[in-house]
């Protein structure tokens, strides 16, 4: 018997992917042994088996096209993981950070490439290597705990402009490279890049909504719409003349708030990307370290003459932009730190450059020694400052991850829809819950898991991202309590009988369990799915101060969502003095104001019909819950909807108000334990 030994470089499909998922595999258990970041070590295992190393694998071909996809798939993950609100609010500072640490090293890294006697396409490619910069120390900061700090908020929202500029400084370059840079070029690139990019920021999310809420809702069909996407956008900025990478980016930008970062969807582009393409791409990139030609003296020089023009160009703009920002010197490290590595954009630029002629060799692996170094400088310097930054207390939108306790089939529906409007307005996740007693048997938790399935389905037919779970718990109470700080809920919505109580139980003794031991903003809706005519917002004197509204913000979020969801008119009914109230109220949610000096109960059974939702406001102590909610639930008429709003920011501490049931959410039910004086909506 003759056995076929396979010769090197590997060129049989199945052990040259082999030994490429080897590779993929060992790099992060030898990156956990020596201490040392992966990425470096996928750079330096990808040399260990390329054609410079032992020559195990040959970059060119299938291991070159991975390469690519990798890239691409790298930048789009980028596009998609960055913190678009957190830019929305810093966008100022982010703004001026973001010119300076790109605009010093462009002109430091230009000036010095120059004098090293580059021509000027190179050094302004160089320079836009050292210009961007990649968040390799930010899980050093979550991990801390204080990514929310202010400082970091800034660099997150940075990257967006210094990455955004420096791929289209490459994509310019290249083009002038190839001697395509005319007039007719600028003529077509700006308007081309400009409609393309417009159209993919504006159509392709809303084109996402319709394909996740119609043909979508299969998760592997979204997957696959998602990865069409990619790739589709990379190929149309090809094809007007600028990088692929490029499109990839503004494909994540495109896509960001269609595809929460807690969700299923999300996991699994993850998945596929931190275990498959981008180490790939790495190690693809690793094999175009050369150690004969990075040990020449030239090759030494320039590596540390780039590295020093890194470092230090990063570190002047950090100084420069803090303290124009007036952060104080550990916030200005962790800047320093957050912009410090050179690795995703850097290393297109180069592979890029290499590709179309514009650097050799031995500039590449002066490239590879900046990234290396950076890539140790920036988690040492972040480890450094992390636990010197102040813990904010981090502004989370209502709609990050919707928790919908249920166990009324009746009831649920309306719940998921109110829900998923709500993730949808942030790019969010609905969670759907059942809580169920130990006790229970298998056929009470496989109607509860159906229940569950279907509510997931229901999420997903609305466009939004859902994950169900089915938690075994002594009391629904607890259940849902605890379920709230697993997932780390920002909105509990719960569903409500309209009933309230003047006694001990003021919403009946599972919701006020809950009230007692949860510290997130929470919802409880009463009503079915009848049309809705109109969003009724209660504002009086009992909510609000001589001041201002302090205790309306989760109200106005909701009675806006839900007007959005219904396509109807708001209009608050307040007893405040006209001025503050009705202009803030006008200007802030469009709503109309109807003034009535009567408190809540009166005004709404003067005013409400039965096409009505009512929003009914509460500071969330149980003197206001019994005197204001309750009469105004008693007040309503027969038909209309009611949302009491609580926003766990103004709630005082509350007891529980006794024993909770044994079994289920009791949602559309009543039994405490406890006598009750039901007001539910009055019948006319």
């Amino acid at each position: 018997m003759s056995f076929d030994i396979p010769t090197l470089p590997v060129d049989r499909p199945g052990l040259l992917f082999a030994v490429l998922l080897a590779a993929v595999l060992v790099a992060p258990i030898l990156a956990r042994r020596i201490r040392l970041p992966e990425i470096v070590v996928l750079l330096f295992v990808g040399f260990v088996i390329g054609p410079t190393g032992l020559g195990i694998v040959e970059r060119a071909g299938v291991v070159a096209t991975l390469g690519t996809i990798g890239l691409l798939y790298l930048m789009f993950v980028a596009g998609l993981e960055l913190d678009l609100d957190d830019f929305a609010s810093h966008r100022k500072g982010s703004a001026g950070f973001g010119i300076a640490t790109f605009a010093v090293p462009m002109v430091l890294g230009t000036v010095t490439s120059l004098a090293l006697g580059y021509d000027m396409l190179a050094s302004l490619l160089l320079a836009s290597c050292w210009a961007s910069h990649t968040l390799v120390a930010y899980p050093v900061f979550q991990r801390v705990g204080t990514a929310g700090n202010r400082a970091v908020a800034v660099s997150v929202g940075a990257t967006i402009i210094t990455d955004t500029a420096a791929l289209l400084v490459l994509a310019v370059i290249a083009r002038a490279h190839q001697g395509a840079l005319t007039p007719a070029f600028w003529a077509t690139l700006v308007p081309s890049l400009g409609l393309v990019a417009f159209g993919a920021l504006r159509l392709l999310p809303r084109l996402a909504g319709r394909f996740f809420s119609g043909l979508g809702q299969d998760r592997s069909l979204r997957f696959l719409f998602v990865m069409v996407a990619l790739f589709g956008l990379a190929s149309l900025f090809e094809a007007i003349g600028v990088e692929a990478i490029v499109g990839a980016f503004v494909a994540g930008l495109a896509l960001n708030r269609s595809i929460p970062n807690r969700g299923p969807l999300m996991e699994r582009i993850d998945f596929l990307g931190g275990t498959l393409f981008i180490p790939l791409f790495l190690l693809a990139t690793g094999m175009l370290i050369d150690l004969q030609v990075l040990a020449e003296p030239r090759t030494l020089v320039r590596g540390a003459v780039f590295t020093a023009v890194a470092l230090v160009a990063k570190l002047v703009a950090a100084v420069v932009a803090g303290r124009l920002l007036r952060f104080t010197g550990p916030e200005i490290g962790a800047m320093f730190a957050l912009s410090t590595a050179q690795a995703a954009a850097t290393l297109a630029a180069i592979v890029i450059g290499l590709d179309i002629g514009l650097l050799d060799g031995a500039t590449v692996n002066a490239v590879m020694l900046v990234i290396l170094v950076t890539c140790l400088v920036a988690p040492a310097a972040a480890s450094r400052y992390a636990s010197h930054l102040p813990r904010p207390e981090r502004q989370r939108n209502l709609g990050d991850l919707v928790l919908v306790p249920m166990a009324n089939p009746d009831s649920a529906p309306r719940l998921i829809q109110v829900a998923s409007a709500f993730a949808r307005t942030d790019g969010g996740l609905v969670v759907p819950a059942m809580i169920v007693p130990p006790e229970a048997d298998r056929v009470e938790r496989e109607e509860s898991r159906g229940l569950e399935d279907r509510m997931v389905r229901a999420a997903q037919s609305s466009g939004v991202e859902a994950r169900g779970i089915l938690r075994i718990d002594a009391s629904p109470a607890a259940g849902i309590a605890h379920t709230v700080v697993e997932q780390d809920a920002s909105l509990l919505l719960m569903g409500w009988d309209g009933s309230t109580s003047r006694s001990s139980a003021v919403f009946g003794g599972v919701i006020d369990a809950v009230l007692s031991r949860t510290s997130v903003p929470t919802l409880l809706l009463f009503g079915d799915e009848h049309p809705i005519e109109r969003i009724v917002l209660i504002v009086d004197d009992t909510v609000t101060t001589a001041a201002g509204l302090p205790n309306l913000d989760l109200a106005i979020a909701a009675a806006r969502v839900l007007a959005r969801l219904e396509g109807v008119p708001i209009e608050a009914i307040t007893n405040r003095p006209r001025g503050l109230a009705e202009r803030w109220l006008t200007e802030t949610l469009d709503a109309t104001v109807r003034h009535d000096e009567r408190r809540g109960a009166a005004a709404v059974g003067a005013h409400a019909t039965a096409r009505d939702l009512i929003v009914v406001p509460t500071i969330g102590d149980d003197a206001h819950l019994r005197e204001v909610v309750a009469p105004v639930a008693g007040a309503a008429p027969a038909g209309a909807s009611l949302l009491v709003a609580l926003d766990t920011a103004q709630r005082s501490g509350r007891a529980p108000s006794g024993p909770p049931p044994g079994h289920g959410l009791t949602v559309g039910r009543g039994d405490t334990g406890h006598r009750r004086v039901r007001t539910r909506p009055r019948r006319d």
